[in-house]
Order: C-alpha cells, then sequence, then structure tokens
C-alpha cells in the first residue's frame, strides 16, 4: 500500500509540474512584479516555450526573445531554461544563456552576447563625442546573482576591431579585451593592459544605477597618431607620462 502511495505522490506531483508548465506564460507573468527598468512586450507561448517581441532593459531594447524550458530539469525541480534572441539582421544584442537556480541563487551559464559597441558608447560620459564602431563580444562562463550585482561571475569581453570617430575622424584602436570578475559584490571589468593605447583600466558596475573607473592611459609607440591631439581633453600627463581616468 505504502509503495503505491508513493507511485501516487510522484505521479501526482509531476502532473502538477506539467499542468503548470503548460499554462499560458502571459498569464503567469501577470503573477511576477518585473522591476521598473524592464518592459515586456508581445509575450507569447507556454512556460515550455515562449517568446517576446521585445524586453527593454533600462531602455536597451533586446529584439526577439525566445525561451525553452529543459524537460528534465523540471522533474528534478531545478528548471534550467534556454533563452536566445536578436539576429543578424536586427538592431541591438544578440545572443544566448542559460538559466538556472531560479529558486534560489540564479545562475546565468553558457552565455554569448555579440552587441553594438556604440548602443555602450551612447551611455558613457566621455570627454568629447564619440561613436564607436563594429561589435563588442561578451561571454559569460558563470554568474551568480548576489547583492547588489553578483556573487560569482567569470567572463571575458572583447572588442577585436575597435575603432572610434572623433571630431569627424574615424580611427582604428585595434584589439581591445577585459576580464570579468565579481568584487565584494559588484561587478568589476578589467581591461587587459595588452593593447596599443597603454590603457590600463577597471570599470565597477555597483548597480543598476552606478557605476565607477579608475585607470591610466600612458600613449605607447602603436598609439594612433591621429587622436595624440586629443589626449589634451584629459588634462596634464604626471611624471611617468600618464593620464589620469576616472568617473
Amino acid at each position: 500500500m505504502k509503495k503505491w502511495s508513493a507511485y501516487g505522490a510522484v505521479f501526482f506531483s509531476v502532473y502538477l509540474v506539467f499542468l503548470i508548465a503548460t499554462l499560458p506564460v502571459s498569464w503567469l507573468v501577470t503573477f511576477v512584479k518585473l522591476p521598473n527598468n524592464i518592459q515586456v512586450t508581445e509575450l507569447e507561448g507556454t512556460v515550455w516555450q515562449s517568446s517576446a517581441e521585445y524586453v527593454a532593459v533600462s531602455g536597451t531594447k533586446i529584439n526577439k526573445v525566445k525561451s525553452e524550458l529543459s524537460v528534465l530539469s523540471l522533474l528534478m525541480f531545478d528548471p534550467t531554461i534556454t533563452i536566445t534572441f536578436g539576429g543578424a539582421l536586427m538592431s541591438g544584442p544578440e545572443g544566448q544563456l542559460t538559466a538556472s537556480q531560479l529558486f534560489s541563487d540564479i545562475t546565468i551559464s553558457d552565455m554569448i552576447i555579440s552587441l553594438p559597441a556604440n548602443d555602450i558608447a551612447e551611455k558613457l560620459i566621455l570627454p568629447i563625442p564619440m561613436e564607436a564602431h563594429n561589435f563588442i563580444d561578451l561571454t559569460i562562463n558563470e554568474f551568480v546573482m548576489g547583492k547588489p550585482i553578483c556573487q560569482q561571475l567569470s567572463g571575458t569581453l572583447l572588442w577585436k576591431k575597435s575603432a572610434v570617430t572623433a571630431l569627424s575622424e574615424k580611427v582604428e584602436l585595434g584589439r581591445l579585451s577585459a576580464d570579468l570578475s565579481c568584487e565584494k559584490g559588484a561587478l568589476a571589468l578589467t581591461v587587459s593592459p595588452k593593447n596599443d593605447l597603454g590603457l590600463t583600466f577597471t570599470t565597477y558596475v555597483h548597480n543598476m544605477r552606478k557605476a565607477s573607473g579608475n585607470g591610466f592611459l600612458k600613449p605607447s609607440v602603436n598609439f594612433p597618431a591621429a587622436i595624440r591631439p586629443l589626449l589634451s581633453f584629459l588634462g596634464k600627463a604626471d611624471n611617468q607620462g600618464r593620464y589620469r581616468l576616472s568617473f
């Protein structure tokens, strides 16, 4: 009798999980209070497979968002969702990621995103107006959410063909890359010193509204001649030939 009761409990639990998973995702989302900086439009499908025309995060629009729930993960009571978004012919970011541990510390893994460099440049406070060109590739191996931003983070950022237009002149900057980590709950982005600019810089994202950065620019022999006149906008170099950068 106990054996059949156990089978019945397992069957009921599985049935209940599958029943919830087949409910319209648009109905389920009505019970979720999204942050004020997130907007979802034209949400369709079920928890198994859903799509949204776009998701806007703090003004950044992510087009054609699709998600798929892993059946096996649902049976193990650790829902794992694969999300894809964007496209080669669309504006905004393009990529994919996997989200798990949804009932505890949400974990993001296998995240690959490509986005226009100018989408980032437009949000920065720069000494002179600049337009950034080409794409930046972001790879996240593991990101565990925490307070205020993260508990763990490992990843890289690559701007393979970096270039900017400043004062009506386009300048090639060479390869730029950075490592991503988590420091005291803040997201840290540290630029690799192996670059043609002589740039050493670390940016910290403390929360969705606060970021800071510190570093130096020490022009190397490979520093683009076309932008040397712009160094005066950075102030005076110190006794080591470095220009202080901070925000």
